[in-house]
């Protein structure tokens, strides 16, 4: 491995999991595997945002704003986890159908 450097191997991390995260968005028939897919395509997101910064010494203004996208991201995990509860006390299923009932 003399010839795959330390960017080559981050950036084939992301494309895999970002390629990893739309196939499951697109195939998804649960709506949990659907957050889940979205979540690591986000997360790639994430990898490369702050290994860029690394590579081009980013000034701690772009890490401030990398860590509250990062928590952003948990609140609304926390919110949509809280609606899939309640869908699923209501309807009984977590089904990707249940997306075009689902009004308000």
């Amino acid at each position: 491995m003399e010839g795959i450097t330390l960017a080559a191997l981050v950036y084939l991390a992301a494309f895999i999991s970002s390629m990893a995260g739309i196939y499951g968005v697109m195939t998804a028939r649960s709506i949990v595997k659907l957050l889940i897919s979205i979540e690591i395509l986000f997360n790639s997101i994430v990898l490369t945002a702050s290994y860029i910064g690394v590579v081009s010494g980013a000034d701690p203004g772009f890490y401030s704003l990398l860590l509250a996208t990062i928590v952003l991201t948990i609140a609304e995990i926390a919110i949509v986890a809280a609606i899939l509860i309640l869908v699923y006390r209501e309807k009984k299923s977590l089904s990707t159908d249940l997306l075009s009932e689902i009004k308000g």
